[in-house]
């Protein structure tokens, strides 16, 4: 019986790097084919999710400053929904590097690996864009870049604390009840 727990254990976890790292892969994927766009294309995108966030705030609040927003608000929204996208894909990016790194090794070096290649990760996105038309890379970008992804790293590394002490706490109550059935 134990050794078929194992192969399932196993299994499981080999499910679960494999299904992060392919995650990881993706998420730079999306990431580099994002600086591969144009300015032009860069532009369309981000003022469609504009245009979508005004949508959505004239039905939750008409009269609200989101809603009604049209000249120089409407670019202080722009920017604002740019940075808030920037530092949201690459806390996704951190996470998902950390959680990858941690169904590795549960040691430091999962820390060690995931951070490094969080702050490297928005400085090559931004020489990316150095060279793409109508593009360019921006000191700003690549702050809120990193800051995303260590805020992603802080929060994965949260779960995988809280994750592991809720198993131990768990192991500990089974290995209780198997001694107290034992005894009886």
């Amino acid at each position: 019986m134990r050794f078929c727990w194992i192969k399932k254990r196993t299994l499981w976890l080999w499910v679960l790097r494999g299904s992060l790292t392919a995650a990881c892969i993706a998420m730079l994927v999306f990431i580099f084919s994002n600086s591969l766009k144009t300015g032009e294309e860069s532009a369309e995108q981000s003022l469609a999710v504009v245009d979508t966030v005004q949508k959505v705030a004239a039905v939750v609040a008409p009269n609200s400053t989101i809603a009604t927003a049209t000249g120089s608000a409407y670019e202080r929204l722009h920017m604002i929904v740019r940075s808030v996208a920037h530092f949201a894909e690459f806390a996704l990016l951190g996470a998902l590097l950390l959680w990858c790194a941690a169904s590795y090794t549960l040691e430091k070096e999962g820390l060690l690996i995931s951070l490094p290649l969080a702050l490297a990760v928005p400085m090559i996105d931004e020489t990316l864009q150095y060279f793409v038309a109508n593009r360019g890379a921006e000191w700003k970008d690549v702050c809120i870049d990193m800051a995303g992804g260590v805020m992603g790293i802080m929060f994965a590394l949260l779960t995988v604390i809280l994750g592991l002490h809720i198993y131990k706490k768990r192991k500990k109550m089974c290995a209780e009840a198997t001694r107290v059935v034992k005894k009886e």
